[in-house]
């Protein structure tokens, strides 16, 4: 099984209950700023040693990433809040690029840390990435927790281990600080 992580904290309770032992595919085109995209990768790197698990490296792309984000939005992406129409663009082009990484490497099923968030629209997730399954001849995996108990379960492996915990999604758009609640700062 192959496993999108976008960020260690996410990760680590789903390695701690997956029913096999996961091959993470490190994949934040979202990321921002590069900086940002370093940390990430560097603290997924060490939860990967950590559980002697294989860990890949996906492209950073985050130019491409925004030039498909606002593709799909009929407004400035800075102009939607979190969780909405910008997010399921950033899901999908995600989702998207793991999927054809698992078929082109030939792993028979992935899953997504996304597919656990308790800041996220899972059930989006996790339908748009069956679909993609099935259109690769892929089976996709979920995890028997709730979003609410893997956020717990990642926030206490992270500090007993030590591990980066990141402030926003990660994306540029999440940054901003808007009284509407647009771009609005989350905690994860």
């Amino acid at each position: 099984m192959l496993l999108n992580v976008c960020c260690a904290p996410c990760a680590l309770p789903l390695i701690e209950i997956a029913a096999e032992k996961p091959t993470l595919y490190f994949y934040g085109a979202n990321l921002y700023p590069a900086e940002e995209y370093a940390r990430r990768f560097a603290a997924a790197k060490e939860v990967a040693r950590h559980y002697g698990l294989a860990i890949y490296e996906g492209p950073y792309e985050h130019d491409a990433w925004l030039v498909y984000i606002r593709s799909q939005l009929p407004k400035p992406p800075e102009s939607y809040g979190e969780n909405s129409e910008r997010c399921q663009a950033c899901f999908r082009f995600r989702l998207e690029r793991t999927a054809d990484y698992a078929a082109a490497k030939g792993f028979s099923s992935f899953a997504a840390t996304l597919s656990v968030s308790s800041h996220k629209d899972v059930a989006y997730i996790n339908e748009y990435a069956q679909a993609l399954a099935k259109r690769q001849g892929l089976e996709y995996k979920t995890f028997p927790i709730g979003a609410a108990e893997a956020h717990q379960r990642g926030r206490e492996l992270s500090k007993e281990l030590g591990i980066y915990r990141q402030k926003y999604c990660g994306c540029e758009f999440s940054l901003g600080t808007s009284s509407k609640g647009q771009g609005s700062r989350k905690v994860l």
